[in-house]
């Protein structure tokens, strides 16, 4: 890792399917979400390459937090910034989907923030290498946590 850590869903494989099937990381779909760490902030993707990016500056961010998934094992890497700001209205048919907007709510519900990504879909550093550029980035402000802010 440079100055930059992306994590987001790889290409699919064969062993990434390989993979998924004995329980392991699932193959990519174009639209899953991806998070951009890098010294100027987030970059949070909702829908990877497809839908606009949430650019949030590190003066924006309150905490950056390891938590378990609803999956026993599985963890989520989360973002929570010091407001939300209002999310456009979903579409019945988006609600539904495990994608996009639906999935922003989904994860809102389960983490308390909807700038979040499965650790068990994507690739990215070692979070042992994020946690160490977290607080150079922050001024030492924000770093690597496996507790929900309050």
């Amino acid at each position: 890792m440079r100055d930059e850590s992306l994590f987001y869903r790889p290409a699919s494989t064969l062993l990434t399917t390989i993979w998924a099937y004995t329980g392991g990381p699932t193959p990519s779909r174009s639209d899953d979400p991806a998070i951009l760490f890098h010294p100027g902030g987030v970059t949070y993707h909702q829908t990877y390459r497809r839908l606009p990016a949430v650019e949030l500056s590190w003066p924006r961010i309150r905490a950056v937090a390891v938590l378990p998934g609803p999956i026993a094992g599985r963890e989520a890497l989360c973002v929570y910034p010091l407001n939300e700001p209002p999310e456009p209205e979903v579409q019945i048919e988006e609600l539904f989907t495990g994608t996009g907007r639906g999935l922003g709510m989904r994860f809102e519900a389960l983490f308390g923030t909807r700038y979040s990504v499965h650790l068990h879909h994507v690739r990215g550093p070692s979070l042992i290498k994020l946690a160490r550029h977290l607080p150079a980035w922050t001024s030492g402000r924000v770093r690597l946590t496996t507790e929900r802010p309050s």
